[in-house]
């Protein structure tokens, strides 16, 4: 029998699952934090595990991308599940002749987006409420330290407070470097953060220079940077 989904309130009946000896095997996806403590918990039983763990995607948009192809793709890739799939896309690399037009094009996608949030069981929802209050916590958390390291919010950045539940607004960061704190940490919440790029060379050592790996893609109609990429 293969068990799909534990519907658990708090972490007691996922622990008695981790800890069964008649389970040879466990595939756990999610924090890199959370596995640590899934595996360490499955070999003190000397049981064996599957771990998916972390990720901080990217996504490349250069000069000769067809918008209309990269910005749905890369909403939907940002704020599809509320930005909490492992694939979610965290970052965006632009190159920097049509980067401010990208973030003007994603900022008018995002006000859209901001008008369908609610009830995800609705066919008319376009965003959903983050797991629980937890998570807006480092949601907000996130955004004042990515403030810190001298980020600007073009959109969103805060939770709803006018309904009851877990919602917050989608977020676009710009004004951080990869290598700020806020960008290397994986935060499971709609956050955006989009920067330039001058070189192909330098979009793929950002997207390379993160300790997650996972998911990453490109928006080009250059084969030669299309076949670089791969």
């Amino acid at each position: 029998d293969i068990f799909f989904l534990f519907n658990d309130a708090g972490t007691e009946l996922a622990q008695t699952f981790v800890d069964d000896k008649r389970i040879p095997l466990i595939s756990f996806t999610g924090s890199t934090k959370v596995g640590r403590l899934v595996g360490e918990r499955i070999a003190q039983r000397m049981g064996r595990s599957l771990l998916e763990l972390g990720g901080n995607n990217a996504i490349i948009v250069d000069e000769s991308a067809d918008l209309k192809l990269a910005i749905p793709a890369i909403v939907f890739g940002a704020v599809g599940t509320c930005g909490q799939r492992c694939t979610s896309t965290r970052r965006v690399f632009v190159h920097e002749a049509i980067h401010d037009d990208v973030v003007a094009s994603l900022v008018k996608a995002y006000k859209q987006v901001e008008k369908k949030i609610g009830d995800p069981t609705l066919a008319t929802t376009l965003m959903g409420p983050l797991n629980d209050g937890s998570a807006v916590k480092r949601y907000l958390a996130a955004i004042e330290l990515a403030k810190s390291h001298g980020g600007k919010v073009e959109t969103g950045g805060a939770a709803l407070t006018d309904r009851a539940g877990n919602f917050v607004l989608p977020t676009i960061i710009t004004g951080v470097k990869n290598s700020d704190e806020c960008v290397q940490t994986e935060t499971f919440a709609p956050i955006l953060y989009v920067m330039p790029f001058k070189t192909i060379d330098e979009a793929i050592d950002m997207q390379n220079g993160v300790p997650q790996g996972l998911s990453s893609s490109i928006f080009t109609q250059n084969v030669k940077v299309a076949e670089q990429f791969l």
